[in-house]
């Protein structure tokens, strides 16, 4: 993919219509986590429904973040697959 770029007062960045499609590809490539609120976010589910699919299977698991286990969230590539396809997703 060909990044087109912006010059804003000598500061290059990313042309903001493309700024979510490489934002999501450097996410997948060093397959990043997710947390619960931003997933609230990309999927429209709340917390509650996120509990319910995890429990049937039907949505991706949550990783502990930390050794208590306290700090969770979900691989992006993860996410993904299930947006792509909700209902056949298993994990």
């Amino acid at each position: 993919m060909m990044v087109k770029t912006i010059d804003n007062n000598g500061v290059i960045l990313i042309d903001p219509d493309q700024e979510k499609e490489v934002l999501i590809g450097l996410m997948l490539e060093v397959n990043a986590f997710a947390s619960i609120k931003t997933t609230e976010i990309l999927t429209t589910l709340d917390k509650t429904t996120q509990y319910r699919l995890r429990k049937a299977g039907k949505f991706p698991k949550l990783h502990s973040l930390n050794h208590q286990g306290r700090r969770k969230a979900y691989k992006i590539q993860d996410l993904k697959n299930w947006i792509e396809n909700p209902e056949n997703y298993k994990h």
